[in-house]
């Protein structure tokens, strides 16, 4: 096992203190969004005592570090395990299941880097957990209350959606008015957003705390058709220590907070909205699911908690009082983000480890066992059938 460096990534949206603070260091004169710990070839994370690349590492010993199912995981650690530190929304996003991001890589493959939407064949998936409270838009509203929120415009065009949604194909109705919107002109966005920002107190399903979202994003993109796909979406709170597996095809967008995220290893993102970064309308109605859709928010029962999701990687969220111990599977992860602690392996090597400093657990290591007293968040792969 070996700790590994600080891999920061520096995007506008995200937070200038939460990183530095947890890491007991100095804040920076740009945003910290995000705290990479994985193999992924754009970034891979670095061993602290010998500045390794995870991948190398891996690439050398598969066996060693990634277990008997190597072969399942196309000899690559199947996970990125992340922090975000969320100052200002994301984009309107989906990600391809497999088949599509294959698919769409082989069809790209000519292509220049700039036109390209796919980076890599491999799908992607997500599972979230609050570090503090955190805000996010996941997938589609029920049609009762799309249409009450299409009441709130006055233009007939938006009356004209509610008549489409209330057919009874509500997949092929929703993914029409999709994309109806996102050719929308300037002056029927403009439209929309003065509308709504007039009258939203009429209606009980957009809360203060969303329409400040909202009203901010019309601030910053005002001819953004995603502007109203955005409120065509569910909000939700994630509290700390809660979870939510975002599926592939699945619309989303995280606004708020720090979290806990663990992907796929891939970084195929089809934008739709929002996004100073490149947009793909057409791919983005070719992958996503336009169903309406309701959160599976899990909460954590009692101290040693891992989340349920159909994923090649698992997240577990230890709140350890003296000792805790456990048997390998996989690789593993490790990051607390209260307290330090000690770490000791099958082999007797011991490891001291602060507060927001991951560890690097292969498989050979066979078992290890933590003392202090912490909250350790714990990726690790898994076998889905």
């Amino acid at each position: 096992m070996q700790l590994l460096d600080s891999n920061i990534q520096h995007y506008h949206w995200g937070d200038y203190k939460f990183i530095p603070e947890l890491q007991g260091r100095a804040s920076e004169k740009t945003p910290e969004a995000e705290l990479w710990m994985g193999a992924h070839p754009k970034s891979p994370s670095r061993t602290l005592d010998n500045d390794q690349a995870l991948d190398e590492l891996i690439t050398l010993n598969p066996k060693e570090t990634l277990g008997e199912h190597a072969k399942d995981f196309n000899e690559e650690l199947p996970y990125i395990m992340k922090i975000l530190a969320i100052r200002s929304p994301l984009s309107l996003q989906v990600h391809p299941t497999e088949e599509q991001a294959k698919e769409g890589f082989e069809n790209e493959r000519t292509l220049e880097k700039e036109n390209r939407s796919y980076f890599s064949p491999r799908g992607k998936e997500e599972i979230v957990c609050a570090i503090t409270d955190t805000d996010i838009k996941f997938g589609f509203r029920e049609s009762k209350e799309i249409n009450e929120i299409f009441r709130l415009a006055t233009k007939a065009e938006f009356q004209h959606l509610q008549e489409i949604l209330s057919v009874e194909d509500t997949q092929k109705a929703l993914k029409d008015i999709v994309g109806r919107i996102l050719k929308y002109q300037p002056n029927q966005v403009h439209s929309f957003t003065e509308d709504i920002l007039a009258t939203a107190k009429n209606t009980t399903f957009l809360s203060d705390r969303e329409m400040s979202y909202f009203a901010d994003l019309v601030e910053i993109y005002p001819t953004d058709p995603g502007l109203i796909i955005f409120l065509m979406m569910n909000f939700l709170t994630l509290q700390p220590g809660e979870s939510l597996y975002v599926p592939p095809t699945i619309t989303h967008a995280y606004l708020y907070g720090n979290a806990i995220e663990i992907t796929s290893n891939s970084d195929n993102v089809l934008r739709c909205g929002l996004s100073p970064k490149q947009l793909d309308h057409n791919e983005y109605l070719k992958v996503g699911t336009f169903t309406p859709s309701n959160p599976d928010v899990q909460k954590p029962e009692g101290n040693i908690h891992t989340y349920t999701s159909p994923t090649q990687f698992s997240l577990s969220r230890l709140d350890i009082e003296n000792e805790w111990d456990t048997t390998l599977n996989g690789p593993e992860i490790l990051l607390s983000t209260e307290g330090a602690f000690t770490i000791t392996n099958a082999f007797g090597q011991s490891l001291h480890v602060e507060q927001g400093t991951p560890v690097w657990i292969p498989y050979s290591d066979t078992h290890y066992h933590i003392s202090g007293t912490c909250l350790i968040f714990r990726c690790a792969t898994q076998i889905v059938n």
